[in-house]
């Protein structure tokens, strides 16, 4: 039994979860690439995804020539800590005879930060021709592998005899979306598919009377960020007594996720919003 699903980045453009939900099973998307860049479409497959309850998951693209450490701290702070599942996207073109202790170097530090063990994305093609010496611990990590192909399964990297996840096409069209994705099969039921992930919910209407919650800055120009920690990038600033409404509540301390972006509520003893009574 199978579970289709997709997965996208920015190539895919502005993406319309409410439209696409209803027809895959689980989504998971681009966050961060090397140890500054930051997926422009994140935050909207973040928030999309967690506004109709599907299972998914962040990944990171994983560069060789940049430090491991700092790319896994990159990328955590920018997706957070609320996922039960991160995955590492392998497939730069390009040689490094120190790649495999590298590679190892940023899975362990994701699951230091994490607590959970990160997947790994790739195809047999790639791991079998850039990964020197392969690693006798690649079978420990969960694959996501890429092949397309009409044959009833996939070629699998060397160091792996299974799957979680099977990329199968490039060029696949899905409600919601104008441009063609990929498209995945996760290796079992929709009860098992939803289980791995970790974060699948069902969604309760909200009744027509419910208004929303607001909250207000305390203090002028204070930032607005692309996610909820002081690392993201500033996106803008609100103004002393300038309204939001409040859409989400997370980050490492206590932030706000409204229309905007991310700022903070309370941070290191200090508020600075509160709510609007």
């Amino acid at each position: 039994m199978r579970t289709f699903g997709i997965d996208v980045s920015h190539w895919e453009g502005k993406t319309d979860w409410q439209a696409a939900a209803p027809a895959i099973g689980f989504a998971y998307y681009k966050c961060t690439d090397g140890i500054r860049y930051v997926d422009d479409q994140f935050l909207n497959n973040q928030r999309g995804c967690m506004e109709v309850g599907l299972p998914h998951a962040p990944y990171h693209f994983f560069q060789p020539s940049l430090d491991p450490t700092t790319q896994a701290e990159h990328f955590i702070h920018t997706a957070g800590k609320l996922y039960s599942k991160f995955i590492v996207d392998v497939e730069a073109q390009e040689r490094d005879p120190k790649i495999t202790l590298k590679l190892f170097t940023f899975l362990e530090r994701v699951e230091q930060l994490t607590g959970t063990k990160p997947a790994i994305y790739t195809s047999a093609g790639y791991w079998n021709d850039f990964i020197h010496p392969q690693p006798a611990w690649a079978g420990a990590y969960d694959l996501i592998v890429a092949h397309y192909t009409a044959a009833h399964a996939p070629m699998l990297p060397i160091g792996w005899d299974q799957y979680t996840i099977w990329q199968f096409s490039d060029y696949w069209d899905f409600p919601g979306c104008d441009e063609q994705a990929d498209a995945n099969w996760f290796n079992g039921s929709l009860e098992q598919c939803r289980a791995w992930f970790g974060n699948y919910h069902e969604i309760q209407p909200q009744p027509p009377s419910a208004k929303p919650l607001k909250i207000r800055s305390l203090f002028d120009n204070l930032h607005i960020r692309q996610s909820p920690n002081m690392n993201a990038r500033i996106t803008g600033k609100l103004t002393k007594d300038e309204c939001v409404e409040i859409e989400q509540l997370g980050g490492y301390d206590v932030w706000v996720r409204h229309a905007r972006g991310w700022t903070a509520i309370e941070r290191g003893g200090y508020r600075y919003m509160e709510v609007v009574k």
